[in-house]
C-alpha cells in the first residue's frame, strides 16, 4: 500500500478584527462560525492535523471550535506581533507534537468562502511536490492558503518582527509551484462589514 504524504494546516486566528469592529472569526457562517467553517473546510480537504492559533478573546474562540477537528494553540505574543507570529507558534506546536507531515498549509482564519475542493487541489499538489512551496494563483496574484514545506520552517521561525511571509517567499521564488484557480476567493477575506456581507451573499 502506498503511504499518503500528510499535510498539516495552521490557521492564524489571533487578531483583534479592528476593521470589522467585532470578532470576525465568531461571526455566523451557515450553521457554524467563520472560524469553525475554516477549520472544517481544511480538515474535509485532507489537512491533518489542523492547528488553530488563537490569541485575542482566546476563550471565546476555543468555545466556537468545540467539537471541531482542530488542535488549538494560544499565541501569547499576538498583541505585540503580527500574523507571522501565529504561524511561528503553529510550527512550534507541530514540532513539539512531532507531527509526521511534509509541511503545512498557512491559512487565514477569515476565509470560510474558499471552497474545499480548491483546498484539496493545493494539498494534492503539495503531495506531488512536498519540498516546494505551493501557492494558489488567480490571474497572476498569489493567495491563501499556501503550502510551506517543513525544510523551510527554520527559516520561518528565524524571521524577525519587521519581516513578513513575503520576505521568505522572495528568497525562494524560483522554487514555488503555482496552482492556477478560476476564483478570486483566495485573494479575499473578511476585513470589514462590507466584505462579510458581500462574501456571505455569494453562493
Amino acid at each position: 500500500m502506498t503511504s499518503v504524504t500528510a499535510v498539516a494546516a495552521i490557521i492564524a486566528a489571533a487578531g483583534r478584527s479592528t476593521r470589522m469592529g467585532e470578532p470576525k472569526q465568531l461571526l455566523p457562517w451557515g450553521d457554524r462560525t467563520v472560524l469553525a467553517t475554516v477549520a472544517a473546510n481544511l480538515a474535509a480537504a485532507g489537512a491533518d492535523p489542523v492547528v488553530c492559533v488563537v490569541g485575542h478573546l482566546a476563550e471565546q474562540m476555543e468555545a466556537a471550535l468545540r467539537g471541531a477537528p482542530v488542535q488549538i494553540v494560544r499565541n501569547r505574543d499576538f498583541a505585540q506581533r503580527e500574523m507571522l507570529s501565529s504561524y511561528q507558534t503553529g510550527v512550534r506546536h507541530l514540532r513539539q507534537t512531532r507531527s509526521a507531515c511534509s509541511g503545512a498549509l498557512l491559512a487565514l482564519g477569515d476565509q470560510p468562502h474558499v471552497p474545499g475542493a480548491l483546498i484539496a487541489r493545493i494539498i494534492a499538489q503539495a503531495r506531488r511536490s512536498p519540498s516546494h512551496i505551493v501557492v494558489p494563483s488567480f490571474e497572476m496574484r498569489r493567495g491563501h492558503p499556501f503550502y510551506l514545506p517543513d525544510h523551510l520552517w527554520n527559516e520561518l521561525l528565524a524571521l524577525g518582527p519587521d519581516d513578513t511571509l513575503r520576505t521568505l517567499m522572495r528568497h525562494h521564488d524560483a522554487h514555488i509551484v503555482y496552482v492556477e484557480v478560476d476564483t478570486d476567493a483566495i485573494l479575499r477575506d473578511l476585513d470589514t462589514p462590507a466584505d462579510y456581507q458581500a462574501l456571505r451573499g455569494e453562493p
